[in-house]
């Protein structure tokens, strides 16, 4: 291999085509593809002007004292940093394999820029005082990587409009470098930019700047799921979202046009395309199954940068983990509060790594913070109950320990199934009004007063029957509803009665168990009447009937494409038999 025994210098924020451009003009090669073969090995490389190709094949062949590696020259001289600036570690490897390995072709689609409505440029730009400065610093000019980012329509250090040159990358050959000379620069070139006011020409220039500190630092590479929660937790803070999972797009869309109010009409027509709504807005926001372009994550931050952030209602943390069971109880171990709205208060769920869970509600003016409310304990509570129900404390001494109401204390008891010597809870009054009136009572100082106080006052026979029917009712109408909610023990429990009360009556009501045990359903069960549920009202609206598509109306994710693909055949099956 054959080292180059002459290479330019290269200069302060220069393109890597405008190094290799200015090595063809001042080596006087006859043609292109000379240029190619002395620099690559090969004619047929591709005159890229954001990712070249086959970088390792040119370092190869440059002088090792001028200390120019292919890692080097990704980094400082080509737009890979820029477009990669927001991707995964994964796409970052695999990309700049690409560029330094082999050909570049098709490399924006596989980095998703392709699926945006950001136009790729075309036409090399320049800044006139640029221009004049490389001129007397180094007698001649060249491109720089900057001017030719997608969110740079001005220049980034004299805040004046770029202007088009009249070098087209679609209109000469895919092989010729062009060099930066009086050629190219016509006296009445476009410019970038037609409004020039001072306030659009600041806000333009501080989007230059920040596009151009996304080539030269690009920062660790995050997870789709690590942007997710970023913009979640930013736009949180904003008072932009009803909870961590809920965006509220109007207000953001209205805070985000203002804050960009002189920058998105300059944007919108010279780079985001004919009828390009802010449909990217909206999903940059949600969860992220797919890469965005770097402009679109550059506008965002910059809007999050320069908004008030709303103080939190609850403080900012660690906040303290109340757990009485706990060595580290008071200490600030809970990193992060979920916060929900419920009835127009918000509502602040803390929750320990120790798995101690409790909430606080704001209630805003004078009420302000409400007292904390115990939640869950996670797995301390099981052995710490059954230890002091063990050594005989009584009701109200285990609610002071664990530091809730006596009644939560008696609820739990009951789900764990631990038995106690505590008094039972007295009956409550809606039992009392249907228990069946004493015929006759015996006389008064009959000795069969007391035979009669301790009979059976319940038939529970009839009561099996009555539970057995108000437990069917109940779950045809728990079908009904819309939004749809599952039919389980919890849900029939509180339609007809107290939480627990089926439970704690299981043995006298052997019926009405065997029907609850018959109509409850388990999470498979709910998923597949989700589907069947959008199918029939995607089929009602004439909609067609795609597996992704039902799935989103039934609100349920990927994983789930084959049962719901499974009953779509089914439902079209059923369709086509009774149609024929």
């Amino acid at each position: 291999m054959t080292t180059l025994a002459y290479f330019p210098e290269i200069y302060p924020k220069e393109l890597l085509y405008s190094v290799l451009a200015r090595y063809h003009r001042h080596t006087g090669t006859p043609s292109s593809s000379h240029t190619m073969e002395a620099l690559f090995g090969r004619r047929l490389i591709v005159a890229s002007l954001d990712l070249p190709g086959h970088i390792q094949a040119l370092a190869d062949r440059l002088p090792t004292t001028a200390g120019w590696t292919a890692d080097r020259i990704v980094d400082e001289l080509t737009l890979l940093p820029y477009y990669t600036a927001y991707q995964s570690a994964a796409v970052r490897r695999l990309a700049r394999r690409s560029v330094i390995r082999g050909a570049s072709n098709c490399l924006m689609t596989r980095l998703g820029m392709a699926a945006f409505g950001v136009q790729h440029i075309t036409k090399l730009r320049f800044c006139r005082l640029c221009q004049q400065d490389m001129l007397s610093m180094y007698g001649e000019c060249y491109w720089r990587r900057d001017h030719q980012l997608p969110g740079a329509l001005v220049c980034a250090d004299h805040g004046c409009s770029l202007q088009v040159s009249t070098v087209s990358l679609v209109e000469r050959g895919r092989h010729e470098f062009v060099a930066a000379d009086r050629r190219v620069f016509s006296s009445d070139a476009p410019m970038m930019v037609r409004n020039l006011d001072q306030q659009v020409m600041s806000d333009l220039q501080r989007l230059a700047q920040i596009s151009r500190n996304a080539l030269e630092n690009p920062g660790p590479a995050k997870s789709c799921r690590a942007w997710t929660q970023y913009y979640r937790l930013n736009i949180g803070r904003l008072g932009c979202s009803y909870s961590m999972q809920r965006v509220d797009q109007r207000r953001l869309r209205e805070q985000f046009n203002f804050h960009h109010k002189t920058v998105l009409p300059e944007l919108s027509r010279l780079f985001l395309g004919r009828g390009e709504s802010q449909g990217w807005l909206a999903a940059i926001v949600r969860k992220h199954r797919k890469a965005f372009h770097p402009l679109h994550h550059l506008l965002v931050q910059d809007f999050l940068d320069h908004q008030e952030v709303r103080t939190d209602p609850f403080g900012n943390g660690p906040w303290p983990c109340l757990s009485p069971l706990a060595e580290h109880k008071g200490r600030p171990t809970v990193a992060r509060v979920e916060v929900h709205r419920n009835r127009g208060h918000q509502v602040g769920v803390f929750q320990c790594a120790c798995g101690y869970t409790y909430t606080r509600s704001h209630f805003g003016g004078d009420r302000g913070l409400g007292p904390p409310r115990f939640q869950t304990y996670g797995p301390s509570l099981v052995p710490a109950l059954r230890g002091l129900v063990r050594e005989g404390y009584s009701l109200r001494a285990v609610a002071r320990r664990l530091e809730i109401d006596p009644k939560t204390v008696v609820k739990l008891v009951e789900e764990l199934g631990i038995d106690t010597v505590w008094k039972a809870r007295a009956v409550p009054k809606r039992e009392l009004k249907i228990r069946p009136p004493v015929v006759s009572a015996p006389p008064k100082g009959s000795g069969k007063a007391k035979a009669v106080a301790l009979a059976v006052r319940v038939d529970w026979s009839s009561r099996d029957e009555q539970v057995s029917a108000k437990i069917s009712r109940a779950a045809r109408e728990i079908r009904g509803l819309v939004p749809l909610v599952r039919v389980t023990t919890l849900q029939i429990e509180r339609r007809c009665w107290n939480r627990g009360w089926l439970s704690k009556r299981a043995e006298k009501l052997p019926k009405a168990m065997r029907r609850l045990k018959g109509v409850v359903e388990t999470v498979n069960v709910f998923r597949r009447r989700r589907i069947a549920w959008a199918i029939d009202e995607m089929a009602k609206a004439d909609a067609r009937l795609v597996a992704w598509q039902v799935l989103r109306k039934a609100g349920l994710g990927t994983e789930y494409a084959e049962l719901a693909k499974g009953l779509v055949d089914e439902y079209l099956g059923v369709t086509q038999r009774r149609a024929a």
